[in-house]
């Protein structure tokens, strides 16, 4: 079992390394997971991680958490909570996550605001803080960026949204060598053909990899409780999850399984307040 841990993380590193940048692992939210994360057009707590345009409808004061036990190997594990304020001017978030042991982890702090602009179009902001750890020389470079992103509502039942992320891919500098922050352009939509079914779609580019199209879906399978699957194309991903919405309280978990590396599960919990 140790062997096949050690052999995931070099796999995994030996992968990122080849593309001269950072290690691209961000905080899905386990609903998002679920539905492959084709989320770019989807309102929700969790759109701080996909779009921040999502954040504009939401209701009321939260905190929210989320993990994931990447290819069930404790050393490359996700960690993220947020804030989401509610207030008559628009919606704000502060988020942090980070990814890997203490000694060489990945680190990302964020502050949000969304806004709905007329009863359709709603757009949103971060402005964004990465921190890399460098055992090396044991001190953090750390750089800085933002993110914009908009959704638009294309009729009753269909949603447009679009989103990038570090668009000047921001340099992290070190005494050894550099690498940069890669931009990510997402564009995609989601349709409610029923009151409990959703099907989304979104197309994902991020600098020096090849395009993935992802697509997701969700079903009310009863009151209050969900279910939801999707895929990735390239390094083919298979996705699956569950859902609970309570008036105060939300769960979720998702499983994911990637051909070469296995399996993911991951869990978020939103408590709403007010």
């Amino acid at each position: 079992m140790q062997r096949m841990k050690l052999t995931a993380i070099f796999l995994f590193t030996f992968m990122n390394l080849t593309v001269l940048g950072r290690s691209n692992i961000t905080p899905n939210g386990s609903k998002a997971e679920g539905m492959g994360n084709a989320f770019v057009s989807q309102y929700d707590v969790f759109s701080v991680f996909h779009n921040q345009a999502g954040l504009a409808k939401i209701d009321r004061t939260s905190i929210s958490f989320f993990y994931e036990n990447r290819f069930l190997v404790p050393e490359m594990s996700i960690r993220a909570g947020l804030l989401t304020f509610h207030t008559n001017s628009g919606n704000f978030a502060i988020q942090y996550n980070s990814f890997g042991p203490s000694n060489w982890s990945e680190s990302n702090a964020g502050i949000s605001y969304a806004k709905l602009l007329s009863e359709k179009l709603s757009v949103g902001l971060q402005l964004n803080y990465f921190g890399t750890r460098l055992p090396e020389v044991n001190k953090t470079a750390i750089t800085f960026s933002f993110e914009l992103g908009a959704i638009y509502q294309l009729n009753d039942k269909t949603f447009l949204g679009a989103h990038i992320a570090n668009p000047y891919a921001p340099q992290i500098n070190t005494l050894l060598y550099e690498e940069s922050i890669p931009w990510k352009i997402s564009l995609g939509g989601h349709t409610n053909f029923t009151k409990e079914f959703t099907l989304s779609y979104e197309i994902e580019t991020i600098q020096n990899y090849s395009p993935t199209l992802q697509i997701g879906a969700q079903w009310e399978a009863v009151e209050n409780f969900f279910v939801r699957g999707g895929f990735n194309t390239g390094p083919a991903r298979f996705y699956t999850g569950f859902g609970y919405i309570s008036h105060f309280f939300t769960i979720d978990t998702a499983f994911s399984y990637h051909q070469y590396l296995g399996y993911t599960p991951s869990v978020s919990l939103i408590f709403s307040f007010f």
